[in-house]
């Protein structure tokens, strides 16, 4: 079932074109850092800034950083709010339903192809942020400034080696994939629920704002913790690039997205098993 959801899934005009945009802005970002060449530093996340054109490197940072607010979740959000509601929309679900296999395992195929697209779709970010970081810039070493040690009399750097910040840059990667989760899980939710795509994705999108919004609200911060996306939460990954590794509240970051994502992904499935999707 899985190898017949990606057939029908590449065949899809909507999933190429969105790798396609994400593939492009990191592309004309590098563009526009090669044009300008700015030599200052540009903050990442909560722990370090980089100086955009001492390594090619330095993009895969900025880009991370830069689409993490809504390109990204909405890329995520698109191939899973598509996966369900799409069949709906298009009126193909009901003779897929009428096959003789448990609905659990449709869910699950379909999850399966989407998360992959979703998955893909961060990785092309920075595979092209590397790639043309590199030819713009180079791989030279990559400094980064830890902004929590630097004074006004001291400059705390950790520099790293291309290699082990090539390294880095897929842990980054992995994490942010994980912080996505739970905006996947939703948006799965949401496609069980209408026969409308677009709905499921800006339901998905509108949970990181809100989220987002509620952890900035003044008086909520007991609550932040525990909201399904939060600033800082989701830029811990900037902690990876300094020395000595700074990994303080990622455990607990990872133990949330797990817990929503588990409660959205069973809701999905509880109700995709049980109501009539069709009505």
């Amino acid at each position: 079932m899985i190898a017949a959801e990606l057939r029908k899934q590449a065949l899809r005009p909507r999933a190429w074109v969105t790798l396609a945009a994400m593939a492009a802005i990191p592309a004309v970002l590098t563009l526009v850092v090669g044009a300008t060449r700015p030599a200052l530093a540009e903050r990442v996340g909560n722990y370090g800034s980089v100086v955009t054109d001492s390594s090619g490197l330095t993009l895969p940072l900025i880009a991370l950083s830069a689409m993490l607010l809504f390109m990204l979740p909405l890329a995520v959000a698109i191939f899973a709010g598509e996966c369900v509601a799409g069949e709906a929309a298009w009126g193909s679900l009901r003779y897929l339903l009428a096959r003789p296999v448990a609905r659990w395992r449709v869910l699950g195929a379909k999850t399966a192809v989407a998360a992959l697209f979703a998955t893909a779709a961060v990785v092309v970010v920075v595979v092209v942020a590397l790639a043309s970081g590199a030819l713009a810039f180079g791989l030279h070493p990559l400094t980064v400034l830890d902004l929590q040690h630097t004074t006004p009399f001291v400059v705390a750097s950790a520099k790293l080696a291309p290699l082990a910040a090539v390294g880095r840059i897929g842990l980054a990667t992995a994490y942010v994939l994980a912080m996505l989760a739970s905006t996947f899980a939703f948006a799965l939710l949401l496609s069980t629920l209408t026969v409308r795509p677009f709905s499921a994705v800006a339901g998905a999108v509108g949970l990181t704002l809100v989220s987002r919004a509620l952890d900035n609200v003044p008086g909520l911060h007991s609550l932040s913790p525990w909201l399904p996306v939060t600033d800082h939460a989701t830029n811990l990954w900037t902690g990876f690039f300094t020395r000595p590794m700074q990994t303080a509240g990622v455990p607990h970051a990872l133990l949330v997205q797990a817990i929503y994502t588990g409660a959205f992904a069973t809701c999905a499935l509880i109700w995709f098993a049980r109501k009539d999707v069709l009505s």
